[in-house]
């Protein structure tokens, strides 16, 4: 429901949402030239958490699952990861929204910018890895796994709007999106097994 509101959002160009985006892109441009510290910050988390990094992982779990028998869960990683992605990108195309254009950019990225491929990626790929890992940690490992789960996906969302290269309703899309995509699959994949 939220990434669906989004979406309506963006599309309509509703005047509060466009200057919440326009108007914080600005404010961290000019905050960039005074601190490329920053940047380079930015730079690092972006690449160290890039959506191909998380398929990779994935991929590597799902052929181990492959291997011990379970294909049906390799089946399930591989739709959910790989399907994301393929959905992130159609969508991409249906809102054509282009990247923030600034004065002084310090960063650039192809392609269009709703909703972002990043956060989509960190998101489905932190709440893959969280259901795999819940169930063999004790509680406490529980809610480190949970924390650290938050924050990668926020490090990424705040690193991809300080790069001046999406907009902040871009990254909520993406978050919204790979959560609610993730349940879905997850879902159907639960009932599927139920009923075999």
């Amino acid at each position: 429901v939220t990434f669906a509101l989004l979406l309506l959002l963006v599309r309509a160009g509703w005047a509060p949402l466009r200057s919440l985006d326009t108007g914080t892109a600005e404010t961290f441009n000019r905050i960039d030239t005074a601190h490329p510290e920053l940047v380079k910050a930015a730079e690092v988390v972006s690449d160290v958490f890039d959506p191909n990094v998380f398929r990779v992982a994935l991929t590597v779990i799902a052929l181990v699952y492959l291997i011990h028998g379970e294909r049906h869960h390799a089946t399930w990683l591989v739709v959910t990861v790989f399907g994301g992605a393929a959905l992130g990108l159609a969508l991409k195309e249906i809102v054509g929204r282009a990247r923030p254009v600034l004065p002084d950019p310090v960063s650039t990225a192809p392609g269009l910018s709703f909703p972002s491929g990043h956060e989509l990626g960190a998101s489905i790929g932190c709440c893959l890895l969280l259901l795999i890992a819940l169930r063999f940690l004790p509680r406490g490992g529980r809610v480190a796994a949970v924390i650290a789960a938050v924050l990668i996906v926020g490090t990424v969302a705040f690193a991809r709007v300080v790069l001046g290269v999406h907009f902040v309703s871009d990254v909520l899309a993406g978050v919204t999106l790979g959560i609610g995509w993730v349940a879905v699959t997850t879902w159907a994949y639960v009932a599927w097994r139920r009923e075999t």
